[in-house]
């Protein structure tokens, strides 16, 4: 196919802003996306790791990494088949152009960590009690097969529930999981915070809304060649709850606000209870009441309604060509839903909804505030409202947050704007395809249902979807306790009234027990017995690297090989298609086993088991074992759907392609326009990514950024339509929520409204703008007011910098601070640690001895003025209770860094009761765990954890009382054979 360019005449005509054609970089040739790459390293790092390499210093590898969820691209140095030094990969330029952060570079003591699972085990005592043997692989294998297949008969395979966890790398258990014949396959997301995501699901069918400040990008030139675009656009950025100079999954959020609030003088405003480390480098700190981030949302929302003057540029807030009909359904309806509350007497304050006096009340920030922060995000262009995971994401009703905050930014002109904001996940690359086996579950399978046979598709069986959760979309894992105790029933779909258990719970690299809701249930629910002695749970099968709490309940745990031996994708959030292959870097220690080689022994047991007890299988070798030769194989069908994403927006991506076809291939590829193009399917095909090409481009690969990519141009009319990336049922921008249309018409079919939409007073979900309060906030919700006197204060959670639950044992990260919650006020021990500059050929694990205040420990912050009440200093030891009578100690930390009337928790950084987390493990009586003071509430919709919703009270404790206050899994002493023997 012929090239084609742009004149520089249309290619600003097409939408793009001025200014954008003076990136600062040389114009690089459309093929040489190698030299894009090495454009941005310095020379003398390219000529030092050219020269060791040829030496046979060392081996340079590229993989990327798992020890927080940004996924960041590394450079690892191998010598001796050993990791010895792990930096960023200076390619790519998605984590700060080559940055490798403390997390990254601690990656080695993970690695060589004497905590890590050793070999297969198989439990011996009671559940909880911590006993367990050594197995071989084949027995493990065997066993685990031999009892799934027979719960398959007894119950059907839709009793297994896989659970894969806080990390990527999942594919592969998922196929299992389908291709066994049970489509109840779920992930981290849904546990993580799918209120926060919900508006983004709802408008764009997207996830993730990010500021577009991830610099540099590769940009189509009007010559048609590449350009870095290095340029910050964004003049405003407010973070509402959202962290991301701590804990992130956006890594390029850090240097991104940096660099525009310096560059561009882009002004940063952090809303939060907590004075985060985002908040310490932010223009200003509005320290909110937990719990009322809608309610800020909706009296700024009016506030812009009320304000917008187009003919004065001081008011001009709303743009007012994006709600045209092209772009945007359902603006009319939202906004008279909206505006019938504004008479309305909010009961809590007795003030009408959404006016600045009324968000006062309840937020606990002054009204001029909150008109500033209105005014400032109306006026201001480009402008990102982004909103956290932690809050509103982990509360009751962080929906109505997340719709609102969505709302806010379209109508003020903001969605995929040039220094605006981005849906990330709607732009990032694909990875997976069929490799993760969801075909499966279009199989058909029959039940006997009251007397009567039943057919359907295989996914129609699904616990949650059909169960009493027909809106998680992304699944429910908080009510899992009450799945368990009670079992299934299917009150949706062509399966309604069948039944079954949760009899089989695979899980992977997760650790639900910790961080999934409150401790003690899923405690109840995994130690729940029958009448007859036997567990309810009667199968539960751990895998993973390190040993968490939840392996202690497990039946079977089997140690699978570390980020740096196996090989995958990672699961990044850039603005523009990036891939990175997680590439193994080095052979896997002690007994574990890589994810493909796990799937294919069970798969093939699995196998032989089903044609001994049904004369058939639902496994077909051709899918497994003599399909996927190598991780490679089943990597490289991952990779065949990438990039996945329209060819849109402006500047067009590719112009030598159709405008709107969706992209397949590699960049160069479809540059040359070597490719096979599809009209009637609307795709382009060029030459597959595959894993060899991502080695031979240093792990990874991009194709162009752009921007507007909700419209396409129509030649024919000579003007835009909506589309592009959107894949909404009406491809445009949704304030209508037709993909509530499809829940409501399960439950108007079966007859059955979900308890958790009656909690909230709705018969159906509502097809456009909706309110309802949050819990355990005496604030705002009446029903509370009445502890208001006796808890005076309202618990929060904040991430340190962990991985989820996994890292605390990497002596690095034990001995850096985090904002007053990860604190070094340890009491004397001794700990067996990993060398911490491991080379040659043998692993060396010494004991230490750590005085006191050394090792971080969770700690908790109070605000000076409520410690100066009650007499607490920083160290002293507290008891926090709620009202449910769950207690958890903690030493304190005060500060002025919080809101008086709020404790600020570390999320997962105390009361650690597995040895596999080495000194957190060692002090756990005397640190908080955050779940043990959780209600076992749940989001309505989609069944989230009310991690962010409760109030406690605080009191001095002694040391010497502190085990008579904790459940017995705090205070036994835990031995585990193969974990922490090395």
């Amino acid at each position: 196919m012929a090239k084609q360019t742009l004149s520089r005449r249309s290619f600003i005509k097409l939408g793009v802003v001025a200014g954008l054609a003076v990136a600062a970089a040389a114009t690089i040739g459309i093929p040489t996306y190698e030299r894009l790459f090495l454009a941005q390293i310095p020379p003398e790092k390219v000529k030092a790791m050219k020269e060791r390499i040829r030496r046979g210093e060392v081996q340079v590898k590229y993989t990327a990494c798992v020890m927080c969820a940004a996924e960041c691209a590394l450079e690892v140095w191998v010598k001796d088949g050993r990791v010895v030094r792990i930096y960023g990969n200076p390619h790519l330029t998605y984590n700060s152009g080559g940055a490798a952060c403390a997390k990254a570079v601690s990656g080695l003591q993970l690695e060589y960590s004497p905590y890590r699972i050793q070999y297969p085990l198989k439990r011996v005592g009671e559940r909880g009690e911590g006993k367990f043997i050594r197995i071989s692989w084949e027995q493990a294998v065997d066993e685990v097969a031999s009892k799934l297949v027979e719960l398959k008969k007894k119950y059907g395979p839709e009793c297994l529930l896989t659970d894969t966890g806080d990390v990527t790398d999942r594919d592969q258990y998922w196929r299992l999981t389908f291709a066994f014949g049970s489509p109840n396959a779920v992930e981290h997301g849904a546990i993580c915070d799918t209120p926060r995501r919900h508006g983004p699901k709802l408008i764009v069918n997207g996830k993730r809304w990010e500021p577009d400040i991830l610099r540099p990008v590769p940009v189509r030139m009007p010559d048609g060649g590449i350009q870095w675009y290095n340029k910050h656009d964004a003049k405003l950025i407010i973070y509402v709850g959202w962290n991301p100079f701590t804990a992130t999954r956006i890594v390029w959020e850090n240097i991104g606000t940096v660099r525009a609030r310096a560059e561009n003088g882009c002004k940063v405003y952090v809303v939060d209870p907590g004075f985060s480390n985002t908040a310490a480098l932010a223009d200003r700190w509005f320290p909110i009441r937990p719990g009322t981030d809608a309610d800020l949302f909706a009296a700024m929302l009016r506030y812009i309604l009320e304000h917008d003057n187009p003919e004065d540029p001081s008011r001009r807030y709303i743009d007012h060509e994006v709600l045209v009909d092209r772009y945007v359904e359902g603006w009319t309806e939202f906004l008279e839903a909206f505006k019938l509350w504004w008479d309305r007497i909010d009961p809590a304050s007795g003030k009408k909804y959404f006016t600045l006096e009324w968000a006062e009340a309840r937020t606990g920030l002054p009204k001029e505030d909150i008109e500033r922060l209105a005014h400032e995000f109306g006026v201001t262009k480009p402008a990102a409202l982004i909103w956290g995971m932690q809050s509103p994401g982990h509360h009751y009703n962080g929906y109505v947050a997340s719709i609102l905050g969505c709302v806010l930014n379209i109508i003020t002109g903001n969605f995929e704007r040039l220094g605006g904001v981005i849906d990330t996940e709607i732009v990032k690359s694909s990875k997976g395809g069929t490799a993760t086996g969801k075909q499966f579950n279009k199989r058909k399978v029959k039940r006997i249902i009251n007397g009567v046979e039943v057919e359907a598709e295989q996914d129609k069986l699904h616990y949650c979807h059909y169960g009493d959760w027909p809106a998680a979309w992304d699944d429910v894992v908080g009510d899992l306790p009450r799945m368990i105790l009670e079992g299934i029933t299917l009150n949706y779909g062509p399966f309604r009234g069948h039944k079954y258990p949760i009899a089989a719970y695979i899980l992977r690299t997760g650790n639900t027990l910790i961080t999934a809701g409150p401790v003690y249930k899923f405690v109840e629910a995994f130690t729940a017995k029958k009448p007859d002695g036997t567990y309810k749970l009667e199968l539960f099968i751990f895998i993973d690297t390190i040993f968490l709490e939840s392996a202690l309940y497990a039946d079977y745990v089997l140690p699978e090989a570390s980020c740096f031996e196996r090989m995958s994708l990672s699961d990044i959030y850039p603005t523009h298609p990036i891939i990175f292959l997680r590439d193994a870097v080095v052979t896997p220690m002690f007994e574990a086993k890589k994810p493909t080689e796990i799937m294919n022994m069970l798969a093939k047991k699995i196998y032989e088991y089903e044609l001994r007890e049904f004369g058939r299988s639902d496994i077909d070798p051709k899918e497994f074992w003599e399909k996927y030769k190598s991780e490679e194989d089943f990597v490289n069908e991952m990779l065949s759907v990438a990039p996945g994403r329209p060819n849109a927006g402006r500047p067009l991506p590719f112009p030598n392609l159709p405008e709107g076809y969706v992209l397949y291939g590699t960049p160069e590829s479809l540059d040359a326009g070597r490719v096979q193009i599809d009209h009637e399917k609307k795709t382009v095909r060029g030459e597959p990514v595959t894993v060899e090409y991502l080695r031979r481009h240093y792990g990874g690969t991009m194709w162009p950024m752009s921007w507007y990519r909700y419209r396409v141009w129509d030649a024919e009319k000579n003007d835009w339509k909506s589309g592009g990336i959107l894949t909404t049922k009406t491809k445009k921008l949704e304030l209508k929520f037709h993909r509530y249309e499809e829940f409501n018409k399960l439950v108007e079919e079966s007859g059955v409204t979900p308890p958790s939409w009656r909690a909230v007073g709705w018969e159906r979900l509502p097809l456009t703008f909706y309110w309802f309060e949050t819990v355990w906030n005496p604030y705002t919700n009446p029903e509370y007011a009445k502890y208001r006197e006796e808890y005076p204060f309202q618990l929060i959670s904040a991430r340190v910098h962990h991985a989820m639950s996994g890292t605390h044992m990497c002596e690095w990260l034990a001995q850096t601070p985090a904002e007053g919650l990860w604190t070094p006020l340890s009491e004397p021990f001794e700990l067996k640690m990993a060398e911490t500059t491991p080379g040659g050929k043998t692993i060396t694990h010494v004991q230490k001895k750590l005085s006191r205040n050394i090792w971080c420990i969770g700690t908790v912050q109070i605000n000076r003025v409520d410690a100066e009440k009650y007499g607490i200093k920083t160290g002293d030891l507290i008891i926090i209770e709620n009202p449910l009578g769950r207690k958890a100690p903690a030493k304190a930390y005060v500060c002025e860094t919080v809101r008086p009337g709020v404790i600020r928790m570390g999320f997962a950084t105390g009361g650690r009761f597995s040895p596999g987390l080495g000194g957190t493990y060692i002090h756990r009586l005397y640190t908080p765990n955050h779940s043990e003071l959780l209600d076992y509430k749940l989001t309505p919709i989609m069944g989230q954890p009310c991690f962010a919703d409760m109030i406690v009270k605080i009191s001095k404790a002694r040391m010497d009382e502190i085990k008579t206050l904790l459940p017995e899994y705090y205070q036994k002493e835990y031995k585990i054979e193969g974990v922490g023997t090395a």
